[in-house]
Order: structure tokens, then C-alpha cells, then sequence
């Protein structure tokens, strides 16, 4: 495979973008307007309880138009990552295409024609990289936005308060959202199962033992029905995950793989580390 051929694969990868949803528009003027009209107009008598619903109804629109805020924000990042990978590679490209034809007159300038190539070769791949961490990055805050949804549908398993110890190892873990898995790495930007638990409980000032099998006798044993967010959850021998509430886990799972939530097992043993 020639080189031209191998960046022009490259750049196919950021094709055309104009397929990609557009960005979500979000308006809370007019329903905001109609619900707070209604509540005045029932705030008399024994229909206090109707003005009651209808602020709650309020803030849930609020909160729900906060997330469609959010997701506008990452899809246009999104795009525009995609455009910016697509004009670098492009770039590489147009460069190779400039010397096809051209062929090298002296030892020396052969030489200096294979360093340019490889330099190319060099570049575009890392610039196919970057786009992949990036892609990566954006995927994990959209799998956060749909985890403060579900959390919100669920009920009734607050999380823990940002300050307090599980509060801030929690938080500490979902911001390691799409972290690639990399075996016996401890963070910041890549982990294993047992390194990603470490890591945020660091974060929270508690020190954990550094593998699975030790951080299975760190703290005390919690049964199922008792289990809170930031308690060190086992699926099977060799593997730890992070509690963090409405049956969900962080976990940093396996090679190849990235840090994200999943659902809680039903057959786990749990730790409470504090």
C-alpha cells in the first residue's frame, strides 16, 4: 500500500459531516410562561397543592432544558473536532500529492524524499489519534448526561454530598469518563480496574491497596441491599468497580476498552472503604 493510498484512507475517516444531527435548539420561554400562568391563576383555596405541582413541573423543565443545553454543546464540539480532523488530514494529504510525480534526481534527495514521507506517515496518524481521543472524550460526557437523567427518572439514591469522602471519589471517577484502559496504569489519564478505585479515593485523601485482591479486604463487607455510592464493588475475582448510585458502577473494565458506567451486578461482593 502506497502512501498516498494510506493518507487518503486516513482522511476518509472524517468524510463529509453534513449527515450529522444539527444541534439542538432549546426554548423554555413559552412552556415556562403557560405553567407559571396556570399556577397563578390556581393559587386560592385547596388548589395549593396544583401550584406545588406545577413548580415542580417548572424546575423539571428547567433541569430537562439544562441537559438539552448540554448535548447542544457536545454535538457542536463534536462536529467540530470532526472538521478540524478532516482539515489536518486533508492537509497531509494535499501535501503528498504535491511531490507524487516528482521523482528524487540524487541519493540525497531520495533520502530527503523518504524523511518527508515518513514525517507524513508520522503526522497523520497522530492527527487519527488525537480525533479518536477526542471522539472519546465527548462520548464519555454524554454517557454522564445520560446517567444524571436515569438518576434523576430513579430516585430515591442520592449522591453523596460533594464533601464528603465517597462524594468526592465518585465525582473523582466520573471524570475519568473515557479514559482509555491501559494494564497496571494508576491515572490520571489511563487506568486499570483497581487503579481507577485508587486514584479517586486519593483524590478523597484515603489510601486503598493497589490490586483487586487487596482492596477486597480494605474496609468492611456491605450486603447488596445496603450498598452506597462510593462502596468498592466485585463482580467476579480480579475485577473492582465504583458504586455510584441507582444501580449503576465506574468501572475501568478491560483491555481495549474505556472508563464507563455500567449496571451493578446481582451477584457482587462489596467493600465500604471509610
Amino acid at each position: 500500500m502506497g502512501e498516498l493510498e494510506i493518507l487518503s484512507r486516513a482522511h476518509q475517516l472524517f468524510a463529509d459531516s453534513s449527515r450529522h444531527p444539527a444541534a439542538v435548539g432549546v426554548d423554555l420561554e413559552l412552556p415556562d410562561t403557560a405553567l407559571r400562568r396556570a399556577a397563578e391563576a390556581n393559587i386560592v383555596g385547596g388548589q395549593r397543592n396544583y401550584r406545588l405541582a406545577v413548580d415542580g413541573s417548572r424546575e423539571l423543565l428547567r433541569r430537562t432544558a439544562t441537559t438539552d443545553t448540554e448535548f447542544a454543546s457536545i454535538v457542536t464540539q463534536a462536529q467540530q473536532d470532526h472538521a478540524l480532523a478532516r482539515e489536518r488530514t486533508g492537509a497531509v494529504l494535499d501535501a503528498a500529492r504535491t511531490e507524487t510525480g516528482v521523482p528524487p534526481d540524487s541519493p540525497v534527495a531520495q533520502r530527503e524524499a523518504m524523511r518527508r514521507t515518513a514525517q507524513r506517515l508520522r503526522a497523520q496518524h497522530e492527527h487519527v489519534l488525537a480525533a479518536r481521543r477526542r471522539s472519546r472524550r465527548r462520548l464519555a460526557l454524554l454517557l454522564l448526561l445520560r446517567y444524571r437523567g436515569r438518576r434523576r427518572a430513579r430516585g430515591p439514591v442520592a449522591p453523596p454530598a460533594a464533601n464528603t469522602r465517597a462524594g468526592i471519589a465518585v465525582r473523582a471517577a466520573l471524570s475519568r469518563l473515557g479514559m482509555p484502559y491501559v494494564w497496571g496504569a494508576t491515572g490520571p489519564d489511563r487506568f486499570d480496574c483497581s487503579g481507577l478505585v485508587q486514584w479517586a479515593y486519593r483524590q478523597a485523601g484515603i489510601g486503598l491497596d493497589r490490586t483487586t485482591y487487596d482492596q477486597i479486604n480494605n474496609g468492611f463487607a456491605v450486603s447488596r441491599n445496603h450498598i452506597q455510592p462510593g462502596d468498592l464493588v466485585f463482580p467476579h475475582a480480579g475485577h473492582v468497580q465504583l458504586a455510584i448510585g441507582n444501580g449503576l458502577v465506574v468501572e475501568a473494565p478491560h483491555a481495549g476498552a474505556s472508563v464507563r458506567i455500567s449496571r451493578l451486578g446481582s451477584e457482587v461482593a462489596i467493600r465500604r472503604p471509610w
